[in-house]
């Protein structure tokens, strides 16, 4: 019977309040990640607070980048940055400034690369614009530098954009210096700490309260069995802390808003203050697939449990648990035990026996491999936000931080080659690609292809380059405009 209690334990445990140590690592992680993975800003709940504040102080300016977000996220580019353009001089918040340029950011880096292909279509787009929309680009990343000092995943956007310039040999010192970071980083995850966190976190209440919401409005949550459960996931949201730091939050807004405003505004705050606007390094599409290599599908695995996911059990399965009782009872009430304790046994466990059953020897119930079942799926199941009131849970995300850095290290040794062949030291490129291909290990495996193959066809190994592009092809995905 202890296996019931330690899975209702389990239940209960999942949804006490959060530890801090859950929210900065979740933080490092969501920075690692990018923007690709947040939320779509509610586009209806947005006009109303533009409209409510006219635009103006921190809810006003938030609502506009909340507008630019969506923009964004919609393919829009040109509609995002002119929203920026609109409130980037009347925002005085450092966050929701820095938040600003990196959607801009973003978004010319998007128009660049819709202008750039439009340079292959006879009559599009002349080569003026887009050296106009590079030097613009230019200065968001020296808007950002300024205001990011010391944070690693930004020099390595500022090197890339630096590399895709022409500036080898600038780019390449760059990249050096952020692997130096990165191996830096990845050793002291691997060292015991109560918890990690990437250069620059804060505790803005905007990243403590969107974490209390995620957690109680998670998608494709199935409906609850366990009333007890559904009481606990209730309370997140209805408890006093949850309360008390909403009221906080529309306190420091210092506007008069409804809770599904206030609801909006904090995941764009949040978005502001885990900083990971500016950046796209673990894109969920992509022309090429991922490397499918067992230590690659690992990883691939560990990153996947980052989303919070929701384990499937049946409701049969639920119900034939619940109603269970044992095959046979090894148990009676007081007075029988009493008199047969009192009465003359030669053989005492025997007797037992025979009077009361088999006992302890009988199966648990009558749905005993059910269970079993049901509780080897939840313990197999990865670690959801919901578990952030236990200890484990941070030292989790610490590791998907440490696989997230790890294949970060091997996207700049791939861009340290890259420079190197450009700057025409082939020979010191080539071992570099031949250890992140040979650690097997890297999803986005593709870079590490197209950039040996180049090297080798600039070096003349023919052959060698011949074997990584059929390599490369195989990953190329198929589409209609292939067929």
């Amino acid at each position: 019977m202890f296996c019931v209690s330690a899975a209702r334990l389990t239940a209960l445990a999942s949804h006490q309040p959060i530890l801090p140590p859950s929210v900065s690592t979740r933080v490092a992680v969501m920075r690692f990640l990018g923007d690709g993975r947040s939320r779509m800003p509610n586009i209806n709940t947005i006009n109303t607070l533009i409209t409510k504040t006219g635009a103006k102080g921190l809810a006003g300016n938030a609502s506009v980048l909340g507008k630019a977000m969506f923009y964004l996220k919609r393919g829009n580019p040109v509609g995002a940055i002119a929203e920026i353009d609109k409130i980037l001089p009347e925002i005085s918040d450092d966050a929701l400034k820095r938040f600003a340029v990196g959607i801009r950011l973003r978004a010319r880096n998007d128009l660049l690369d819709m202008k750039e292909s439009a340079l292959k279509v006879h009559g599009g787009i002349t080569e003026l614009e887009v050296s106009d929309i590079r030097a613009a680009l230019r200065d968001d990343y020296k808007v950002l530098e300024a205001a990011s000092p010391g944070c690693w995943l930004f020099e390595l956007a500022v090197a890339e954009y630096r590399l895709y310039e022409g500036c080898a040999k600038d780019a390449y010192d760059s990249f050096r210096l952020v692997e130096k970071s990165i191996q830096e980083y990845i050793l002291s995850l691997k060292k015991p700490s109560p918890s990690q966190a990437l250069h620059g976190t804060d505790n803005h209440a905007s990243l403590v309260l969107a974490f209390q919401l995620s957690r109680a409005r998670t998608p494709n949550v199935p409906k609850v069995s366990s009333k007890i459960v559904d009481e606990a996931i209730k309370c997140i949201v209805e408890g006093y802390s949850t309360k008390e730091a909403t009221l906080a939050f529309k306190k420091d807004l210092g506007a008069a808003l409804t809770d599904e405003e206030v609801v909006e505004l904090v995941y764009i705050f949040e978005a502001a203050h885990i900083r990971h606007h500016f950046h796209d390094y673990f894109p969920l599409h992509e022309d090429y697939r991922g490397w499918g290599s067992e230590r690659a599908n690992a990883a691939k695995g560990t990153l996947a449990s980052h989303s919070t996911s929701s384990v499937f059990l049946d409701d049969k399965l639920l119900a034939s648990i619940r109603t269970s009782v044992p095959h046979q009872a090894f148990y009676a009430g007081e007075d029988e035990l009493r008199l047969f304790m009192s009465s003359d046994h030669k053989d005492l466990i025997a007797e037992l026996r025979h009077t009361f059953g088999s006992g302890p020897k009988t199966s648990l119930a009558k749905s005993e491999d059910a269970y079993f079942d049901a509780l080897k799926a939840v313990e197999n199941s990865p670690m959801s936000a919901d578990a952030a009131g236990s200890a484990a849970y941070p030292v989790s995300q610490n590791d998907i931080c440490l696989c997230l850095a790890q294949q970060l290290l091997y996207r700049t040794r791939v861009n340290i080659a890259v420079a190197l062949t450009q700057l025409d030291r082939l020979e010191e490129a080539v071992p570099i690609l031949d250890g992140v291909i040979n650690a097997d290990e890297y999803i986005y495996m593709w870079r590490a292809l197209l950039a040996r193959g180049e090297a080798n066809k600039r070096f003349g190994h023919i052959g060698k380059s011949d074997e990584d592009f059929r390599q490369l092809l195989q990953l190329k995905r198929i589409t209609s405009a292939d067929a």
